[in-house]
């Protein structure tokens, strides 16, 4: 009997922790730090506004060919109330810092070298990205990066932006 509450224990644990990132569920909080290691991410400090969590690696060049895009789509739509957050999943926080010396971002940037977020959030592609409404709700999870992906990207945030 106590192997199969331990069994129902461990089951309902993981299908929680399955379904924590999934479409209409709360966004969940992740050990993501800035580069220097002192500052954690907090993603709750950014309900209210629409967001859109990037997931990307120096050595994705899908995630190299989305974050201008991304970088110019938050820029311009910042003051109706959207940002972008990346989280870097580089084993090697240097190799991220490099790359991002020749890259134009100007949204907050996150490291989790250690994978913890990727794992919380099920990251399965590269680049990975989930689209969050005002209200903290994972509303689109969009895998990898295509050009024919932008008109659509940029479609949903300026839907969830109005509501």
């Amino acid at each position: 009997m106590k192997l199969k509450v331990v069994a129902a224990f461990c089951l309902i644990a993981h299908c929680s922790m399955v379904l924590s990132a999934e479409i209409g569920s709360s966004v969940p909080s992740c050990p993501a730090t800035s580069a220097d290691r002192t500052t954690r991410l907090d993603i709750s400090a950014y309900k209210g506004k629409v967001v859109l969590i990037d997931f990307w690696a120096s050595w994705c060049g899908p995630c190299r060919k989305a974050m201008p895009f991304l970088n110019g789509l938050r820029n311009e739509q910042l003051k109706d109330g959207f940002e972008v957050i990346g989280i870097n999943v580089d084993e090697d926080i240097e190799a991220a810092q490099e790359y991002l010396k020749s890259a134009v971002v100007d949204y907050p940037m996150a490291f989790n070298p250690e994978g913890d977020c990727p794992r919380i959030f099920e990251v399965t592609a590269m680049p990975s990205s989930f689209i969050v409404d005002k209200q903290g709700k994972i509303r689109l999870i969009h895998l990898g990066f295509r050009d024919e992906d932008k008109e659509g990207l940029r479609k949903q945030i300026t839907q969830l932006l109005s509501e």
